[in-house]
C-alpha cells in the first residue's frame, strides 16, 4: 500500500506562507469571483457595477452607485483594488492547487465567505471536520489522497461577541444560495441547514457539552441551535489561524491544531452514532495526521496526548490500534511505533 503523504516541495512551502500572510490582512472577501467593475447606461446616465459569477456559475452583479457622484467614485476605486488583490491572492491559489494543496468547491468558498464577512471567525468560531483536515494538510506542507465531503462544520466553542445581531441563517444568506434549516425527529430545533431536495450540501453547527451524550445547545447570539458534542471542549481549547483556498477567494479561519485533530478523529470514531464510512474516514485522516505529525513533530503528539482527560484517553486508546494497522500497512513503522507507545 502507498504510503498516506508526500511532502511538498520547501519553494511551495514558502509560497504557501506569504499568501497566507497576504490573505489574513484582508478584512473582507468577495462572494462569488472578484469580478470587474463595469459602467451600465441606463436613459443616459452611468451607473457603477460589480460584475460577477455567482457561487451557482451563473451571471451576477452588485449596484456600486452613479457615476459621478463622489461616493460611487471611491466605492467603485475602492472594489477595483479590491479586486485586483484578490485575483493576485487567486493566482497564488491557483498554483498551489495544481501542485496538491487543499483547494474548497464554489458553495463551500461562498460560504465560508459570507460567514467570514460577519465576523464569525475573528469571532472565534472554529472550522472543524473534513475542510479543517483540508486545511490542515496545507498548513504541514503534505499531499494526502484527495478527501470528499458535502458537509461544512462549524465548531462554537464559547458565546460569540459579534459586531451585528444577525442569525446564523441570515449570514447564511450573504453566500447567495438557499439554504433551508433541517428539521429534526421529534420537536427538536433544526442544527443544520441544506439546499432543497435532494441536493448532499449541509452546513452543520457544533457546539461542546459537559454531558456524555449527544444533545442539542441553543446558540442565543446566532439565534440558531447546535448539535452538542462530548470530547469536544478540548478540541476548541487549542486552535490556530489558517486559510481556506478556494476558488473564487482565500478565506482566512480558525481550525484545531493538527496533533490535537488527529487524537479528535480516533475519537470520533469510536462514537456509536458514527456510520461505517464516517468511521473509516476519522480512522484514515487521523492516521494521515499522525503520519505526517510523526516525521515532522513528534514532540507535539506526545505533549497533546499526555493533555488528554482520562475518558478521552479510553476513546483514543479504543481506536489507536485500527490506526496502528493502517500506518503499518502503508510502511509508516515508525509512526505506528509512536501511536503504540502513546495509546496502545
Amino acid at each position: 500500500m502507498a504510503r498516506l503523504f508526500t511532502t511538498h516541495p520547501l519553494s511551495l512551502q514558502t509560497e504557501y506562507s506569504e499568501l497566507k500572510r497576504l490573505a489574513q490582512e484582508q478584512h473582507s472577501v468577495f462572494v462569488g469571483t472578484p469580478g470587474s467593475v463595469t459602467i451600465r447606461t441606463v436613459t443616459g446616465r452611468g451607473f457603477y457595477y460589480r460584475q460577477y459569477y455567482d457561487p451557482n456559475g451563473k451571471k451576477a452583479a452588485d449596484y456600486i452607485g452613479p457615476v459621478g457622484a463622489d461616493e460611487a467614485e471611491r466605492a467603485a476605486q475602492t472594489t477595483s483594488e479590491r479586486i485586483e488583490e484578490a485575483n493576485a491572492l487567486l493566482a497564488r491559489a491557483r498554483i498551489l492547487a495544481r501542485a496538491g494543496y487543499a483547494r474548497v468547491d464554489s458553495r463551500t468558498d461562498a460560504i465560508l465567505s459570507a460567514l467570514f464577512d460577519n465576523g464569525l471567525f475573528e469571532a472565534g468560531t472554529v472550522l472543524v471536520g473534513s475542510h479543517a483536515y483540508g486545511a490542515l494538510l496545507n498548513e504541514l506542507g503534505v499531499r494526502a489522497a484527495g478527501y470528499a465531503t458535502n458537509d461544512v462544520d462549524l465548531a462554537r466553542p464559547r458565546s460569540l461577541a459579534l459586531p451585528e445581531l444577525r442569525s446564523f441563517e441570515e449570514m447564511l444568506k450573504d453566500s447567495g444560495l438557499e439554504l433551508l434549516p433541517v428539521s429534526q425527529f421529534g420537536k427538536k430545533p433544526p442544527t443544520s441547514f441544506k439546499p432543497a431536495g435532494a441536493d448532499p450540501l449541509r452546513i452543520d453547527l457544533l457546539a461542546p457539552t459537559r454531558r456524555t451524550s449527544i444533545g442539542v445547545l441553543a446558540i442565543p447570539e446566532l439565534s440558531a441551535h447546535a448539535t452538542a458534542l462530548p470530547h469536544f471542549a478540548w478540541l476548541l481549547e487549542h486552535v490556530e489561524h489558517s486559510v481556506v483556498l478556494g476558488k473564487s477567494s482565500v478565506i482566512p479561519v480558525n481550525v484545531p491544531r493538527p496533533e490535537i485533530f488527529a487524537w479528535h478523529k480516533m475519537v470520533l470514531s469510536q462514537l456509536r452514532s458514527r456510520s461505517r464510512d464516517k468511521v473509516q474516514k476519522d480512522r484514515m485522516q487521523a492516521a494521515v495526521l499522525f503520519a505526517a505529525l510523526a516525521a515532522l513533530e513528534p514532540s507535539a503528539l506526545e505533549a497533546s496526548y499526555s493533555g488528554l482527560s482520562r475518558p478521552t484517553r479510553s476513546l483514543v486508546k479504543a481506536s489507536a490500534r485500527h490506526v496502528a494497522e493502517r500506518l503499518m500497512t502503508s510502511k509508516h513503522e515508525s509512526a505506528a511505533a509512536l501511536l503504540q507507545e502513546l495509546a496502545g
